[in-house]
């Protein structure tokens, strides 16, 4: 008996957990390109460094470049970890990571860098599959690592993919499967048992769409199990995102997305995430050139533009890769070394106010021809949420949370002066967000901004006087029930 089918959530905010930079050399500002958790230990690559993380934010320093053994360079692209391994009697015991072309094997029981035998050079991406380290190559080729030993890897297991003809650019394993992607076409592997190269092309593993971005590809749940999201395309285009429906691609991007994707200058830089909040599963896809970060509800298949302000101005979210690790959720900061612990709880990024921005729908009559009288514009937010002490104006008085609308009469080119609408102290339920003496619009649309610290939750908007007014379609379904 809700009266209404949904409810706009805010999103995440930051808070800091941990910070990598204090440990890596003096001038350096990397920021975190990895993050992987095990067995409840959780580890972090930032510069040529591996870090590991306690439940408590205690960072432990493992060693840059110069270490023993360490082979991981900073190229400022993502860095790929994945385990397994039975050294030593544990399981797992071996964490492989991919960075800058090169293998790096870290021992979990001895939490040492081990020496790698005859290993893979120019690595893109690591995986793990069925008892095997697997690693692909920027020459056109995928390695298979010894049984459950990500530092020897035979000559002989080394394969080429037949079934096409494309460079190959990403890997992901996924529902005991390994998915290879060209960029043009993708085709899926299984164990086979095969004596010297143990996999094999899966019947009917085959899809017609390539990939854009090597880190985009990543294992999303969905109400229905996991499958895998990628940005794609092939030689009719690109800059479609994709999710594997079996082994049919299936498109989750829209027409507006797509069409920002085509505007920009590269977006073969883009870095995908995967995430799970409160119950909700989220596709990530960050763009580094573009200085963007868009999110998509999978299980809705809405999308939203997600922002930070760095330096005072909006710009990409400032998570590069997520983990969840300790019951937290945690991002490694793509300006820095900061990890973050994300959520709905904090209502800022690390100190820094969240903008967040809702527009609405044109409402007009005849194509604009016909002027419409707005009486009042109401949104329905959930008042009274602000803090206790309250906030504070210039003078240093109690202060009620605001919101700024505006509005547009050429549909979004241009927009009025924002207003300034109370949404009631802490406690003042009741309190109505509603904007009076707004006039008649040849078309009306609305913009909604907030950014005060609180839980800013929309549950509907509407406008009162319009021609042909009518219940809102939720009260009319709460007529029928």
């Amino acid at each position: 008996n809700a009266r209404v089918a949904y409810l706009l959530l805010p999103t995440s905010g930051l808070s800091l957990f941990a910070n990598l930079g204090a440990a890596l050399p003096a001038g350096t500002l990397p920021s975190v390109r990895g993050s992987y958790p095990i067995s409840g230990r959780m580890f972090q690559v930032a510069g040529t460094h591996l870090f590991e993380l306690t439940a408590n934010g205690i960072v432990i320093d493992y060693g840059g470049a110069g270490t023993l053994n360490n082979n991981i360079v900073d190229d400022g692209l993502d860095a790929t970890m994945t385990s397994a391994g039975t050294t030593g009697g544990a399981y797992p015991s071996q964490l492989l990571i991919a960075s800058g072309g090169n293998l790096t094997v870290f021992s979990l029981v001895t939490n040492s860098f081990q020496a790698l035998v005859t290993p893979p050079t120019q690595v893109l991406v690591v995986d793990f599959l069925d008892g095997f380290f697997i690693a692909l190559s920027a020459g056109n080729t995928w390695s298979v690592s010894n049984p459950e030993d990500a530092t020897t890897w035979p000559g002989l297991s080394v394969s080429q993919v037949s079934v096409f003809s494309d460079q190959l650019i990403g890997m992901v394993a996924a529902n005991r499967l390994l998915c290879i992607f060209g960029a043009r076409r993708a085709v899926f592997y299984y164990n086979s048992g095969n004596p010297i190269f143990p996999f094999d092309v899966a019947s009917g593993g085959f899809m017609e769409v390539g990939l854009v971005a090597q880190y985009t590809p990543k294992r999303v749940a969905t109400h229905t199990g996991t499958t895998i999201c990628w940005l794609g395309g092939d030689e009719r285009g690109q800059g479609v995102v994709y999710a594997a429906n079996g082994f049919i691609p299936q498109r989750v991007s829209d027409s507006a997305l797509e069409y920002w994707m085509s505007q920009q200058v590269t977006i073969a830089d883009a870095v995908g995430m995967a995430r799970q909040e409160e119950g909700q599963n989220f596709y990530d896809l960050w763009f580094p050139t573009a200085n963007a970060t868009w999110s998509l509800d999978v299980d809705l298949g809405w999308w939203h533009r997600r922002s930070s302000l760095v330096n005072g101005k909006p710009a990409a979210h400032l998570s590069r890769c997520h983990a969840a690790a300790f019951g937290l959720h945690l991002v490694g900061d793509r300006t820095s070394g900061n990890v973050y612990q994300m959520s709905t709880n904090f209502l800022t990024d690390n100190a820094a106010p969240i903008v967040r921005t809702r527009i609405g729908p044109t409402i007009s009559q005849e194509g604009g021809q016909i002027p419409v009288p707005i009486n009042e514009f109401q949104v329905d937010f959930e008042t009274g949420m602000g803090p206790q002490p309250p906030l504070k104006d210039g003078f240093g008085n109690p202060r009620d949370p605001i919101a700024m609308f505006s509005y547009s009469e050429d549909f979004g080119k241009t927009w009025t002066p924002e207003r300034m609408i109370p949404c009631g102290q802490g406690g003042n339920f009741k309190a109505v967000a509603i904007d009076r003496r707004l006039g008649s619009w040849r078309s009306f649309t609305p913009k909604v901004t907030v950014s005060d610290p609180i839980r800013w939750c929309i549950a509907d908007a509407y406008v009162n006087g319009t021609q042909d007014s009518q219940d809102r379609l939720a009260k009319q379904f709460a007529k029928v029930t």
